[in-house]
């Protein structure tokens, strides 16, 4: 990095300071796998002393459409922290809400409604490992938890035709709507994969956000609603 580079950079940080993060979450079990998904576990004791270091630093856990609100407002007293795990795991209503139950930490659970309909396959884990919909609905009606959509089947977006991008992301909005008799305004990119088609379709479909699988912390005047940045929580 240059001189020029790196003041330029000191620059933004400075006038664009950080308004908050948004960690991105799988699965939470008690044992980690040994193989690939290990990556995406994380067992609760880590969880918990995450949830504690965070707020010991003064950062505060919010909803995700308390985040969207500062976003938009570009100010916050503090900095924010939200919780979102992706898929529809049946550890997620096991043991991660338990623990965010206790501690009356707010998050975000987006569904892949295939899993949940048993018409599309969690081919890297089975079937059994997904929530079922009493499961779902069950989060839903407690208020520190928001449902949101994670397509159909979880294909890589960028990569279908703009018919069928519209059938995995209308279609996923519409079931949810369905079985919990309430308006679904958050998305969340399977694999982090979108494209301008994407984007347009998500928008026309009306989300208030839609969230990557990368990019960091969320910044003032950095983040498109529908581009927003996360950062994967792993355990070491």
């Amino acid at each position: 990095m240059s001189t020029l580079q790196y003041f330029c950079r000191k620059l933004h940080n400075l006038t664009h300071p950080v308004l908050g993060r948004i960690f991105m979450l799988h699965r939470v079990v008690e044992h980690r796998s040994e193989d690939a998904n290990r990556e995406l576990e994380v067992t609760p004791q880590f969880l918990e002393q995450t949830i504690n270091d965070y707020c010991n630093q003064g950062y505060r856990f919010v909803s995700i459409d308390k985040a969207c609100a500062i976003i938009a407002n570009g100010r916050s007293n503090r900095p924010f922290v939200c919780l979102t795990f992706d898929d529809g795991y049946r550890d997620t209503c096991d043991l991660a809400y338990p623990l965010l139950k206790k501690l009356d930490i707010p998050f975000v659970v987006y569904v892949t409604t295939g899993f949940a309909d048993d018409t599309a396959s969690m081919w890297w884990y089975g079937k059994t490992e997904a929530m079922n919909w009493e499961q779902i609905k069950a989060l839903d009606n407690d208020p520190l938890c928001t449902i949101g959509a994670h397509t159909v089947s979880h294909p890589r977006l960028s990569t279908l035709a703009e018919e069928e991008t519209r059938k995995e992301i209308v279609d996923s909005k519409r079931r949810l709507e369905e079985m919990l008799g309430h308006s679904v305004n958050h998305f969340s990119y399977p694999h982090g994969d979108y494209n301008t088609t994407t984007l347009q379709v998500v928008n026309e479909a009306g989300f208030t956000s839609a969230l990557k699988a990368w990019g960091g912390n969320i910044r003032k005047g950095d983040a498109n609603l529908l581009e927003l940045p996360r950062i994967e929580l792993n355990e070491p």
